[in-house]
């Protein structure tokens, strides 16, 4: 299954609360897949202040799991909106950063171009390979801190 975009996925949370909306007593609903990432479960509540359902979301875009939920009823706390596209990519971006800091940094990087401009071949070798690795530790953090798909 393709990923599915944020705005497919708040589609689906509008469409099933409308669809638990129109139906005279609620039903919960178990979670079930929209895509590889992303479940869509309705709940019934009783709270302090009355009773209601909640629809939610819950996408796991690698690098954290966000929930949205759409409620009815008067615990209005209940509810998770989307985030805007541009505050997820801006985390991604800083969930990024904070791993190549930690795993690749551009010291490390910059350490190989140097090796790689040395007129010594064994320095320059060794440029080559650690280039190679830094390179290939960034690509594995881009693949497990995917940008969100608007």
């Amino acid at each position: 299954m393709n990923p599915l975009t944020l705005t497919q996925i708040s589609a689906a949370v509008e469409a099933a609360f409308q669809t638990t909306l129109a139906l005279a007593t609620p039903a919960p609903v178990a979670p079930r897949s929209l895509d590889d990432k992303t479940t869509l479960r309705t709940d019934i509540y009783t709270g302090p202040h009355g009773s209601g359902f909640i629809v939610s979301a819950v996408l796991d875009l690698g690098w954290r799991k966000l929930v949205v939920s759409k409620q009815h009823g008067p615990e209005t706390h209940r509810e998770a909106p989307m985030p805007t596209y541009a505050s997820l990519l801006k985390e991604c971006q800083e969930a990024r950063a904070k791993r190549y800091d930690a795993e690749a940094s551009v010291f490390d990087l910059a350490d190989a171009e140097t090796k790689l401009a040395s007129s010594d071949p064994v320095i320059e070798a060794a440029g080559a390979v650690q280039k190679s690795a830094i390179l290939a530790k960034r690509l594995e953090i881009k693949a497990a801190i995917p940008k969100p798909v608007e």
